[in-house]
């Protein structure tokens, strides 16, 4: 019971909501979250931090960077999983959320969007680091 607390309350928050939204559609790092939400580094990183406890997210270090992906594997996590796949497709905040996470993404895509990432987020890896 104090699991699917846990989880419940997780879900309470719309910033929390937010990132989970990102995270449906790929794995990510805390500068892309800045990028798309427009928030800071340490609020989303209490966010993060809050949704790993709760095992709604797991992390990975790569160098630097710390990246986020979803953790919906067990019987809860695909209750819930199921239940958020039908609810961000019908608040525009998600909408929203999505197409500029799509556009961060795609813009990566040519090489100038890729030197363009690489000079934002080095300074962000000197500073973590």
């Amino acid at each position: 019971m104090k699991e699917l607390e846990k989880t419940l309350k997780a879900l309470a928050d719309p910033t929390r909501l937010r990132i989970l939204n990102i995270l449906f559609q790929q794995e990510t790092c805390v500068c892309d979250l800045q990028s798309v939400l427009g928030l800071p580094q340490p609020l989303l990183s209490r966010h993060l931090a809050y949704l790993r406890n709760a095992h709604l997210v797991r992390d990975r270090r790569d160098g630097p960077r710390v990246w986020y992906s979803l953790a919906l594997d067990d019987e809860v996590g695909r209750a819930v999983r199921e239940f958020l796949q039908r609810l961000f497709p019908l608040v525009e905040t998600f909408q929203t959320d999505s197409a500029r996470m799509r556009q961060l993404t795609e813009s990566r895509a040519t090489p100038r969007g890729h030197q363009k990432f690489r000079r934002r987020t080095s300074a962000f890896g000197e500073v973590t680091s």
